[in-house]
């Protein structure tokens, strides 16, 4: 009896030694797994890629830590000393549109505006409202600077009021918002203005740039309208930069512009880049998830990254209050190793890191042949930048060689 108790104690022992024995293997394999994990993400720095950032709202002190250690450029419409004390890093612009005001917008004297008529654009005699609620203004009123009256007209009114603001709280610059090279009729709901014309609105456009400049000769003037073509670029030549805001897809419908568009873009921050700052802007829906399109979009501004180009993507599922940013802005691609090239319908560009290739085409899946094997970065998490700065995001790898194939609007960010 006594031994029988003894052989079903001694298998009672044997059974637990097998069954730790399993569990110490499925915890080191489960930490294996998780080491393989750790060991998959790539080491970010603060700052790589030059991102800007539009703030409309107070901030906390966290988010101005984080602005100041990962952006490039500040647009605001607030003016206030708190906001020039806070942004130390960055380029601080004050944003004032143009082409529209509002009965609101306290930065203006709205009275003073109101009261002269010449200010405004009007069709059969009724000013025109755009379809963001504000005035649309006549980018042709401009008089001689030392005129008695100039501040009754609307250039040399926004031009001494915008500059003297810049100059009193000593941002960086002025951002000048909606200053497209021609009015396109949906701004307005299709009430143009009298006897409006694509070439006159162009070149009041040229002299009103020009003028404004004039009084911040030593402050950073960039205008929103690359996009709006019609002779556009030629204000590059009168201001410090631009921005072309609508890059690859339609704000409205979320479709692709298509290659040739993307293409123009591309040809002009390559051309301008060296001498000019360069905005690009992509506004879609879903860009926080759909990181396929993100990476197509921010691999594309990689083509053309230097000091002087800057990039903003908004996903317009968010309130433009909302500060969002990407964890593949700060993988360290290193320095470009020349300029972007064209390779079976790819564009390529090589840097010390690592390697950028795009496909823009708008239904073609183009494959190509790596020459080595590389880290191709995966994104996971990051988006918006709530009070707190809390922020998830990583950048994990695979490894890939050989061939690879882009599907159209796709490209991969390869690290060496």
């Amino acid at each position: 009896m006594g031994r029988k108790i003894a052989l079903f104690l001694y298998s009672l022992f044997l059974i637990f030694l097998i069954l730790l024995s399993s569990g110490c293997k499925k915890q080191n394999d489960s930490s294996n797994e998780n080491n393989n994990e750790e060991e998959n993400i790539i080491n970010l720095v603060d700052k790589y890629a030059n991102i800007s950032v539009r703030i409309d709202t107070k901030l906390s002190d966290e988010q101005v830590e984080f602005i100041n250690k990962h952006y490039s450029d500040v647009m605001t419409p607030i003016l206030s000393n708190t906001m020039r004390e806070n942004i130390t890093a960055p380029l601080l612009y004050l944003y004032r549109s143009i082409q529209g005001t509002w009965e609101n917008f306290n930065q203006f004297d709205w009275d003073h505006i109101d009261a002269n008529e010449n200010m405004f654009c009007h069709h059969n005699g009724e000013r025109i409202k755009t379809i963001f609620d504000s005035w649309l203004m006549d980018g042709s009123d401009l008089v001689d600077p030392n005129s008695g009256d100039r501040l009754n007209h609307w250039i040399n009114y926004y031009a001494e009021t915008a500059s003297s603001q810049v100059k009193d709280y000593d941002y960086d610059g002025l951002f000048i918002d909606s200053a497209s090279h021609r009015l396109s009729p949906s701004v307005v709901n299709g009430i143009m203005p009298d006897n409006y014309s694509d070439e006159e609105w162009k070149k009041s456009r040229y002299r009103a740039l020009k003028f404004i400049k004039s009084y911040l000769p030593d402050k950073k003037v960039v205008f929103n309208g690359l996009h709006s073509d019609n002779g556009a670029n030629k204000s590059l030549d009168f201001t410090d930069g631009g921005m072309w805001e609508i890059f690859a897809y339609n704000t409205s419908t979320g479709e692709y512009y298509g290659q040739k568009s993307w293409e123009n873009v591309m040809k002009l921050a390559n051309y301008y880049s060296d001498k000019k700052l360069i905005s690009i802007v992509s506004k879609k829906k879903g860009l926080t998830e759909d990181v396929g399109t993100r990476l197509f979009i921010y691999a594309s501004y990689l083509l053309v990254h230097n000091k002087n180009v800057r990039l903003y993507i908004s996903d317009l599922n968010y309130s433009t209050k909302e500060i969002l940013y990407y964890p593949e802005y700060m993988v360290d691609m290193g320095n470009p190793s020349g300029d972007y090239y064209k390779s079976d319908g790819l564009f390529l560009r090589k840097f010390g890191n690592g390697l950028v290739i795009v496909n823009p085409s708008e239904n073609s899946t183009i494959t190509y042949s790596l020459d080595k094997q590389y880290k191709k970065i995966e994104p996971s998490g990051g988006g918006r930048i709530n009070s707190s700065a809390d922020w998830n995001g990583k950048v994990y790898y695979t490894l890939v060689s050989g061939e690879i194939k882009l599907e159209p609007q796709r490209a991969v960010i390869l690290l060496n």
